[in-house]
């Protein structure tokens, strides 16, 4: 019996070992992970010789061919640096309208203008006032490519499509705010009468 669970740890042991990617770099180097995703300019891995979990990224450009569990073989060829387009003053003014509509995030103002509404009205009134009015910090202008931050034109669309997104968002935090005043007056006055 003894020798049975030897032989099937044994084996046990094997298995666990075998069930790993190879990563091979091109300086002749090779990491037992397993990898987790292969992108165009990076790929992210979780590395099996060492007791960390994390998960790491590698340059493509660093590896040469990677080795699946299954016995397959991926050959990595990095992605060529391309030079941008420069863009018309119509392209970059588009570009940047429609890229403040995906990127551009202004829970802020919903959210305080919501809030002071509901505390009181007219305080509210006066916040999503303010917060419209104010233009939105450059730490909030989330673009996909920094590079189009240099065309003037891109960032003036981009800076003017973020103002009206944010005055919308605060124009529907006061109406949100305005809708639950008036649900729990209701709900207060029907309970009143009761």
């Amino acid at each position: 019996m003894r020798y049975f669970y030897f032989v099937f740890l044994c084996m046990l042991t094997h298995l666990v070992q075998a069930q790993h990617d190879t990563i091979l770099r091109t300086d002749g180097r090779e990491i037992k992970a397993r990898v987790l995703t292969i992108g165009p300019s990076a790929i992210s891995y979780v590395p099996l010789d060492t007791a960390t979990t994390d998960t790491l990224r590698l340059a493509s450009a660093q590896v040469f061919l990677i080795r699946y569990a299954n016995g397959a073989r991926e050959l990595i060829r990095p992605a060529l640096a391309t030079q941008p387009k420069e863009l018309s003053a119509a392209e970059a003014g588009s570009r940047g309208t429609q890229d403040a509509r995906q990127h551009f995030r202004a829970s802020g103002a919903f959210w305080g203008t919501y809030g002071t509404t509901v505390a009181y009205a007219p305080i509210g009134l006066a916040t999503g006032i303010a917060i419209a009015l104010t233009p939105p910090k450059a730490a909030n202008l989330r673009v996909p490519d920094a590079t189009l931050l240099q065309n003037p034109e891109y960032v003036r669309s981009y800076e003017r499509q973020a103002q009206r997104k944010k005055t919308g968002n605060a124009a529907a935090g006061f109406g949100a705010g305005i809708g639950t005043v008036l649900v729990l007056a209701v709900a207060i006055l029907t309970a009143w009468d009761n």
